[in-house]
């Protein structure tokens, strides 16, 4: 098993080199090494205001993408969904833009935060051939809910590096089991795998020392051995949704 001890190091570092700026006019086009569903880099852009903070947005990709995909975001739950992802992140909805204002010193944090929220709108609405939408965080609510498995849905932690992460569930600590903390991976790619282990190893060692990290993985496409591999290599946890029966014993 790898060390995670430099992961954060060699995580930024892979976001660095892997992360391409281009002015156009006022703004700043911002391309990113993580991926929609469709396989484009997610872009932001960033624009300097007149009292010494900045604007950031998606420019309402995220939006304009679901609706292109036929995704009715209209609905009374899918609309509730989004909000609670927009606010657990922080992002406010304008005109269909998902936007975030910061100040120089907390640039990063809002940043990571606006990105966080597109890949995390990305990931959770799911189009079947029928172009009926699904959401897959509700089906794992729901199957906690059936097993009657306790839960803590939107837990938000504050990293060492001071960064904000959300996942998606928390599972309280009992006699028997330690604290779990989860992520619901839509359609899991390396980016998002590298994404989710910097959350864990971010906020690890404010937690108890046996609380552990499992992901759960909606196998309804092939997964990437590079994803599995990504997991197994730090010692997390990946549960197949295909195969959640099978992995009772490390939720309930």
């Amino acid at each position: 098993m790898a060390t995670i001890n430099n992961f954060i190091e060699n995580y930024t570092d892979w976001l660095n080199k892997n992360t391409d700026l281009k002015e156009i006019n006022d703004w700043v086009e911002i391309s990113t090494p993580f991926l929609d569903n469709h396989n484009d880099h997610l872009q932001i852009y960033v624009k300097p205001l007149d009292n010494g903070k900045y604007l950031l947005t998606d420019d309402g990709y995220v939006i304009n993408n679901l609706l292109l995909s036929g995704c009715d975001i209209s609905t009374p739950k899918r609309n509730k969904i989004l909000k609670l992802i927009f606010n657990r992140y922080g992002i406010n909805l304008e005109d269909d833009r998902l936007i975030v204002k910061s100040n120089l010193k907390n640039y990063a944090q809002k940043k990571h935060m606006l990105i966080q929220a597109m890949m995390s709108v990305s990931d959770m609405f799911m189009l079947s051939r029928s172009t009926v939408v699904n959401i897959f965080l509700e089906e794992v609510e729901l199957f906690f809910e059936e097993q009657d498995i306790p839960y803590l849905a939107n837990f938000h932690l504050k990293g060492k590096t001071g960064f904000s992460h959300s996942f998606d569930f928390a599972l309280p600590k009992s006699k028997e089991k330690p604290e779990r903390l989860l992520k619901a991976i839509n359609k899991p790619t390396r980016s998002k795998a590298e994404s989710a282990l910097f959350a864990w190893d971010d906020v690890k060692s404010t937690r108890n020392k046996d609380s552990k990290f499992i992901v759960i993985l909606n196998d309804n496409e092939e997964i990437k051995d590079n994803v599995i591999h990504a997991f197994n290599e730090y010692g997390v946890d990946n549960i197949p949704w295909s195969k959640r029966n099978e992995y009772i014993g490390k939720i309930a």
